[in-house]
């Protein structure tokens, strides 16, 4: 994902926002950005563009039909998306070119910007859109591999950066990178053995390697989120905060909430409340379908990452965690009174446990993660 390839490409783009006057600029940093993408991921550029145009041009017309005939091709176009990406992630896990994952994940995201323009376009919020500025955030390098994710309403260069904002850009750079290159690449490191093989490392081993991988993903996610946030200021691109301290929280809900906060809010947006709302009016029971809710969206996230038994364990350990979260509120009451200072430690230490823990599954199959968790409690030798 970083490479000097990356890197080349970022400073090719910047020298271009300061260089280029704004209408030559407009259009130039969207070409300049499909050449970076398709040099610095190696994808099938041609094909994702032409995606991209037909996907454009039906958000186009879908304002202009009918209600009944508008959901349908917008839920066709959903499922070919989808499918699409389905079939691009089996068959890299099928060759094991997962292990160097950035092109999928950058697909990954590309799916996501297009659903989500999609939604927007069928609601007639995506009206304004023009063609230049659309192929600008779908290609947009600094966020096209690992986000944040951007709608695209209003995504659009604010002009050329000024030198203060480029400072504060190139600094948030600088800090992201520190993050991943002096704290997240060696705790993975430190981690990365225990996981290849848990049989062969002492138990206190496993404990220690549960930890380093816990702060490790997240710094180096955080880190990346960093850099395009950096990276994009100085295009002068502003574009969202991606995380919020998550391991500060004190429960579950809260932690998903300030993780990855542009994914999950996409989730939000476009499986959890469409769920909610269609299980509540069939059930009339609202913890009925927060819970199935909770559930859809988190197997939505466990196998978004990857189609595997593993990433799909993942997503239901954390649904059963956050609809025994919110089965637990509605038997008191809701979430109660804010507890003293002691209980709401113990509970954000517990909170991050949880899923520190949960992250085994993430890590590795589901026979090694087994095998894992069984030396780590004492049950497995």
């Amino acid at each position: 994902m970083l490479s000097w390839t990356f890197a080349a490409a970022l400073g090719t783009l910047i020298l271009l926002a300061a260089a280029l006057p704004l209408r030559v600029r407009r259009l130039a940093l969207p070409a300049a950005s499909i050449g970076a993408v398709a040099v610095v991921w190696d994808v099938p550029i041609v094909r994702l563009l032409a995606v991209t145009l037909v996907v454009y041009a039906l958000g186009r017309a879908l304002p202009r039909l009918g209600a009944r005939v508008r959901g349908a091709v917008l839920a066709a176009a959903i499922v070919a998306i989808v499918a699409g990406l389905v079939h691009a992630k089996a068959g890299a896990a099928a060759t094991g070119t997962l292990a160097a994952p950035t092109r999928i994940v950058g697909l990954s995201y590309l799916a996501l910007k297009l659903i989500q323009h999609l939604v927007d376009a069928a609601a007639g919020r995506a009206a304004a859109v023009d063609l230049v500025a659309f192929v600008g955030l779908i290609f947009f390098p600094p966020t096209y591999a690992a986000g944040p994710i951007e709608r695209s309403v209003g995504f659009a260069p604010e002009g050329a950066p000024a030198w203060s904002e480029a400072a504060i850009g190139l600094e948030r750079v600088l800090f992201g990178l520190g993050k991943k290159f002096l704290i997240a690449d060696p705790l993975l490191a430190l981690a990365q053995p225990a996981f290849d093989a848990p049989a062969s490392v002492a138990r206190s081993s496993l404990l220690l390697a549960t930890y380093a991988y816990a702060f490790g993903l997240y710094l180096d996610f955080a880190g990346y989120s960093d850099i395009a946030i950096g990276a994009a200021r100085c295009l002068g691109v502003r574009v969202r905060e991606n995380f919020d301290w998550p391991y500060l929280s004190p429960d579950l809900a809260t932690l998903w909430q300030r993780w990855h906060m542009s994914f999950t809010g996409w989730l939000r947006d476009f499986v959890f409340i469409p769920v909610a709302r269609r299980v509540l009016r069939w059930t009339r029971r609202p913890l009925a379908s927060q819970v199935a809710a909770q559930t859809a969206t988190m197997l939505a996230c466990g196998l978004w990452h990857g189609v595997d038994w593993h990433f799909a364990a993942w997503g239901a350990y954390h649904a059963v965690g956050l609809g025994t979260l919110a089965t637990w509120r509605s038997v008191r009451g809701g979430a109660g009174r804010k507890p003293d200072r002691l209980r709401a430690g113990l509970a954000t230490v517990a909170t991050f446990h949880f899923f520190a823990f949960g992250l085994i599954l993430f890590a590795c199959d589901l026979p090694r993660a087994g095998l894992f968790i069984g030396r780590l409690l004492g049950v497995v030798r």
